[in-house]
């Protein structure tokens, strides 16, 4: 795995830098084929807003797109961009004077998505809490990293609800239902991540005959659903179902939806 720092393959990060001490900075994982990134407006405008809330100096955008190309030793592959407040002395207190820290990593390769198989979802006991940074993927990662230690062998994704009870996200996914022609989905103004592919789809659904909308999301009401779906950079646009107790009772997916979720996919990642 190729890893920049500030552009240089054989630099170190610091021990103080304020990324590893606070988790003060925000990063994006970006899906690139051929060396172009995908979808690259969304991430990088989710990546300033992060960085102007917490107000971390921008990086150049063209040695963002520079260094993760470079990064990118596959037709197909995940990068990362991570970007911190950089070093400083001990303490909370933010320094006069700051030198962010810009990362980029290599990432998986990614296979062809088969929408066939349905991805199996459980249900977390870790709770999502209220976003300091809402929307943004920001270093603070704890509650999905304890969400993620829950997973069972045959899970594939696991469901984290807030603190009444109501799913607001995967641990590393968006998560919709389908009712009808109706894709309903959490809001994202104060719980989780604004997934580059959920603003694409809100912002394409109506070209393709179906109505995106925001909505609480029980449990109950995810398993009356048609279908479930997920969206990631990693995973695309997925089908995927609850696990059950008795795995050969779990429902298979019908053509129509599996066209359905070829269908978005294929539109999604040939617009760029």
């Amino acid at each position: 795995m190729i890893t920049l720092v500030n552009g240089l393959s054989n630099q170190w990060i610091e021990p103080s830098d304020r990324g590893l001490q606070f988790g003060d900075g925000v990063f994006e994982t970006v899906r690139l084929r051929h060396g172009q990134p995908m979808l690259w407006d969304r991430h990088w405008i989710r990546l300033c807003r992060g960085l102007d809330g917490l107000g971390i100096p921008r990086p150049l955008e063209a040695d963002c797109l520079k260094e993760l190309c470079r990064v990118a030793n596959a037709p197909l592959v995940t990068a990362k961009l991570i970007v911190t407040r950089g070093p400083a002395p001990r303490g909370y207190a933010i320094p006069s004077k700051v030198s962010p820290t810009r990362i980029a990593m290599g990432g998986a390769v990614l296979a062809a998505e088969g929408q066939d198989r349905l991805l199996r979802i459980g249900v977390c006991a870790t709770r999502t809490s209220l976003s300091p940074l809402p929307g943004c993927k920001h270093l603070n990662r704890l509650e999905n990293v304890l969400a993620r230690r829950e997973w069972k062998p045959d899970w594939d994704e696991g469901l984290m609800l807030d603190e009444k009870g109501r799913i607001r996200c995967g641990t590393q996914s968006n998560v919709f239902v389908l009712e009808g022609n109706r894709l309903l989905t959490p809001s994202v103004s104060r719980y989780g991540v604004a997934g580059t592919r959920r603003g694409w789809l809100v912002d394409h659904a109506g070209s393709m005959g179906l109505d995106v909308r925001e909505a609480d999301l029980s449990l109950e009401r995810l398993r009356k659903a048609s279908a479930i779906l997920l969206s990631s950079t990693v995973i695309g646009f997925r089908l995927a179902a609850l696990v059950t107790d008795s795995p050969e009772n779990s429902p298979a997916a019908s053509p129509e939806l599996v066209e359905l979720a070829k269908a978005i996919g294929e539109r999604m990642h040939g617009s760029g």
